[in-house]
């Protein structure tokens, strides 16, 4: 069998909504690498925010950030960050709309003291244990001018005035925005990256740095942010317990993380 990649979103395909990551997972990850094939994490998430549990599978490589950033066997071949017009622009506009907002860095979050109390309150409101709201947040930078920073990749929001498209709407072209894929978020919570840059530009440079083709790439996801690796790659696989709006535009549909679903998919495809 050729050298498949198979790019993995983190939560609600790797990791469950406690940041625990299967058994059968980690097996599943294990088995498709002595067979060859290359395991790719694929998340929004920046770097501090990948669970050490994960990096200690031994991945081929890192599409973070929403493709912000491309890592290949530890190297570093790609990062964007947002320019300084559009930090100060998009601080202006959230703040003055009242979401709960904050910039994602390389080691941390980028926010204000009236974000950051009303993101601790949100989290601590849906029961997120301390382990995991650590790693969502890393290391806080907390000042009120948090568009000063030149190493913010992109923003994460909570509790906002307007739904996902509202708010694409009204930063685009600079910015696109989507849902966010932690489960028990609504239409009120996103992330907005820097437009053209997204989870399947980052397959395509990864893909590019390693000489493999996009129809020999697999990408694996639950949320409406992974809809674009999804359909960029040779085969989409939706988990079980993904969004109906994502299982509909999957090629594959496999059971919930809860039940095995990510080696029931490696299994269906071959890999194991």
């Amino acid at each position: 069998m050729k050298t498949k990649v198979v790019f993995l979103d983190i939560d609600g395909t790797t990791a469950d909504e406690n940041g625990r990551v299967p058994d059968s997972t980690k097996e599943a990850v294990r088995k498709a690498k002595e067979n060859g094939h290359k395991m790719v994490i694929c998340s929004g998430r920046s770097r501090f925010q990948i669970y050490d549990e994960l990096l200690s599978l031994g991945f081929s490589g890192i599409v973070g950030a929403a493709g912000a950033f491309v890592d290949v066997d530890g190297k570093e071949i790609f990062h964007a960050y947002i320019d300084e017009i559009h930090r100060k622009s998009s601080f202006e506009y959230l703040e003055k709309n009242g979401f709960l907002f904050c910039y994602q860095a390389d080691d941390g979050i980028v926010i204000n003291q009236r974000s950051s109390d009303g993101m601790i309150r949100f989290f601590r409101e849906r029961n997120m244990n301390e382990r995991r709201l650590n790693r969502l947040i890393g290391k806080m930078h907390l000042t009120e001018r948090p568009w000063d920073n030149p190493k913010n990749e992109k923003i994460i929001y909570y509790e906002a005035p307007f739904p996902v498209a509202a708010v694409n709407q009204d930063l685009a072209p600079y910015f696109d925005t989507v849902a966010i894929s932690l489960e028990g978020m609504d239409d009120f919570a996103g992330e907005i990256g820097i437009g053209k840059i997204n989870k399947a530009t980052g397959m395509e440079r990864y893909l590019k740095a390693v000489g493999i083709l996009r129809e020999d790439c697999i990408a694996v996801g639950d949320g409406p942010n992974d809809l674009q690796m999804m359909e960029y790659a040779g085969i989409g696989v939706a988990m079980g317990n993904a969004l109906e709006s994502v299982k509909a535009r999957a090629d594959l549909v496999t059971d919930s993380i809860h039940n095995d679903g990510l080696i029931k998919a490696f299994e269906k495809l071959s890999l194991l």
